[in-house]
């Protein structure tokens, strides 16, 4: 029995880093913070490499505003992109990625502008 239990402990410990996807460890603005003044650039920072395929920024009034240009890899692990000036009020930006083993992740991250 105890052998079992050593096998199944050894192949849980293999296989749980192949398992995990890319996760969202830290962004700029925040998620959940109130600025004082609209920000000049959204930072996305991953556990691991990512491959990022959609960056989308939306005001309060549910309008997209556009991002001209794609987002710039910083290094394997952070992607960064330039905001225009934005207006007082809520906004969300929803990112995509491809995690390093194949598979879509994505998130919200939503932030306000203003007291």
């Amino acid at each position: 029995m105890k052998l079992g239990l050593v096998i199944v402990a050894v192949l849980t410990a293999l296989t749980g880093p192949a398992l995990s996807h890319s996760e969202l460890r830290r962004s700029s603005p925040m998620n959940g913070a109130i600025l004082s003044a609209s920000p000049a650039s959204v930072e996305l920072v991953f556990n691991e490499k990512v491959q990022l395929t959609a960056l989308r920024l939306f005001h309060e009034d549910k309008a997209e505003i556009r991002l001209d240009r794609p987002a710039g890899i910083v290094d394997a692990t952070t992607a960064m992109r330039a905001l225009p000036a934005l207006e007082a009020g809520a906004c969300r930006i929803d990112w995509r990625a491809i995690s390093a083993d194949g598979h879509p992740v994505g998130g919200v991250i939503r932030f306000r502008i203003g007291p």
